[in-house]
């Protein structure tokens, strides 16, 4: 509950693969066309392997956003959503953090070096395997992650920030002695930042790079990736009610493919064709207007138009996005909103470097949704939203596997096309009041189409629930609880005639606790001892379930769960 990054588990719309990775289908956008930003800076994965913290120091992060369905105009390169995570301002004052758990150890030092410069160290350390043990005795976890950032202000309205950050994951399982990679991914980020603010205007330039290192096939194969770009975004404000937003971007990506290890020639091949050594480049802009029609009316239209290349392949992707809010009574909000996103291949999870080559053209998302926002009693607030989306082109060899049931001649490459529909609630209290907390439910149905084949997409959770509560005791003692909810995804058949409608695995459920003792003196001086157990009900996940006319068999995993017993400190 202390990790905002954490929460977008629960939200609305948001659909688990299962708990031990860090990947979601959202509003039927499978993993790898949804996409993680922190500042604008593309992320591999928000949290670490096996339930793990976030990739980034929760003191780092101010606020965080989910944008299921269409996002603002200014991001791309991604069919489906994103979560976009926003740094927090430099502190004026000394101010530290550290952490001492059972499996890692954090911390983060925000220094004012002089009136204008500001430095921020942050990091975690991961030694999780002898409390894994007790619960897997064949997995091995491995994870840490940095961070360091120096702000300059030159003058009251311009400010130059550059950070350097970075994540290790490997989660591996051993089978008759050999360690196979279950997820094993790297990534490092270098930004440089230049920010000019006035009345009525901003600009921002930024220039970045960025090493990405992934293990596939049990780590067999192993696929890297450098990038290099540039940013340019500005703001001005024209008239009284209409503001003007712009900018562009350039990118290039090097992929390179290490396959010393594979010993099987034809794999070998497979891989080569699918995901060969390359580099590719994309070049794009926006403009969006932000209209105050009237006090209590807003729309934001804009477009944006990329321009990818690949060698001897290029595409054109024109994303026009409208986003409107009427507010009714100062209680009761209406919203709208209507997108088209393009992306290049992706693979099924967000595995960097392991994107297949332009081939047949760009993914096409179009989403449109509908709802209202209501203040009620208590500080209580619901938000209600109906949604659909149809995904085009899509590159999505796990979610269309049901699909590949019912026709077995389909390539695994084929492309396909998926839609879905759906409504999501969502019930919230700040989780900063004595009592606190959300409560999120989805009801939505998920189909993938291939060739002449339609089926449910294999991470169809026709539902999912999500909620959180926290409770201040006083004196110091404060104490959470976090559920979720979700029905089971389709079975793999032996039988034609079932694909369409295939028996589905057991639902799962799983309850996690926190509970903290807080010593406070002065003003921000604290020191806190923290319980944490992930998993408390001890539930055993079902992966996935193969059925032939008579009975069913599930591959399942688990129960996994983390106990934490730690130490806080701030000051």
């Amino acid at each position: 509950l202390e990790d905002p990054l954490r929460a977008i588990e629960a939200l609305p719309g948001v659909t688990a693969t299962f708990s031990v990775v860090p990947y979601f289908f959202v509003r039927s956008a499978p993993p790898g066309n949804f996409g993680y930003l922190f500042d604008g800076t593309r992320l591999p994965a928000l949290f670490h392997a096996l339930g793990g913290p976030s990739v980034i120091h929760p003191g780092l992060v101010d606020s965080v956003e989910l944008f299921p369905g269409p996002y603002p105009v200014q991001y791309s390169g991604f069919a489906g959503g994103i979560v976009l995570a926003r740094s927090a301002q430099p502190s004026a004052v000394p101010h530290g953090e550290a952490a001492l758990r059972a499996t890692d150890s954090s911390a983060l030092l925000d220094l004012p070096l002089n009136d204008d410069t500001n430095l921020t160290l942050a990091g975690r350390y991961s030694y999780a395997n002898p409390v894994l043990h007790l619960f897997a005795r064949d997995m091995d976890v491995a994870y840490w992650d940095y961070h360091a950032r120096l702000v300059r202000r030159w003058s009251s309205d311009t400010t130059t920030t550059l950070r350097v950050f970075g994540a290790h994951d490997l989660l591996t399982d051993r089978n008759d002695g050999d360690h196979r990679v279950v997820y094993g991914v790297d990534f490092h980020r270098v930004t440089l930042r230049l920010e000019k603010a006035g009345k009525g205007r901003a600009l921002s330039v930024e220039t970045f790079g960025g090493w990405d290192r992934s293990q596939v096939r049990g780590g067999d194969v192993t696929v890297r990736d450098a990038s290099t770009g540039l940013r340019v975004d500005a703001l001005q404000q024209l008239v009284k009610g209409v503001a003007l937003r712009g900018g562009a971007s350039a990118k290039v990506d090097q992929y390179r493919l290490d396959l010393t290890q594979l010993d099987d020639p034809n794999a070998r091949d497979e891989y080569r064709k699918l995901y060969p050594a390359r580099s590719v480049g994309v070049v794009g802009g926006y403009a969006a207007l932000e209209l105050l029609l009237t006090p209590q009316f807003v729309m934001r239209p804009g477009v944006r138009v990329d321009v990818y290349r690949s060698p001897g392949v290029s595409a054109v992707g024109v994303d026009p996005r409208l986003t409107a809010e009427y507010r009714v009574t100062p209680r009761l909000t209406l919203f709208s909103s209507f997108g088209v996103a393009h992306q290049p291949p992706s693979s099924a999870v967000p595995t960097p470097g392991l994107d297949p080559a332009l081939g047949v053209g760009l993914q096409t998302g179009v989403q449109q949704s509908y709802g209202f926002r209501i203040k009620l009693p208590e500080q209580l607030s619901l938000e209600v939203t109906a949604f659909q989306a149809a995904l085009f082109n899509l590159s999505d060899d796990i979610g269309q596997a049901r699909a590949r049931d019912i026709d077995p001649e389909l390539l695994e490459s084929q492309r396909g096309m998926g839609q879905a529909r759906g409504i999501e609630l969502f019930l919230r209290r700040s989780l900063t009041r004595k009592l606190g907390g959300f409560l999120s439910y989805t009801l939505a149905s998920s189909q993938r189409f291939v060739g002449r084949s339609d089926a449910p997409s294999a991470y169809d959770r026709r539902h999912v629930l999500g909620a959180a509560l926290g409770y201040d005791w006083g004196g110091g003692f404060r104490s959470g609880v976090r559920g979720s909810f979700y029905t089971g995804v389709p079975a793999d058949v032996a039988y034609l005639e079932a694909a369409r409608e295939p028996p589905r695995t057991r639902p799962y459920y799983r309850i996690d606790l926190r509970s903290e003792k807080r010593f406070a003196w002065g003003d921000d001086n604290y020191l806190s001892v923290v319980l944490e157990i992930v998993n408390t009900t001890l539930n055993r996940e079902v992966l996935r379930a193969s059925c032939s006319a008579y009975s069913c068999k599930e591959q399942t995993i688990g129960p996994i769960t983390i106990p934490n017993l730690g130490i806080e400190a701030g000051f």
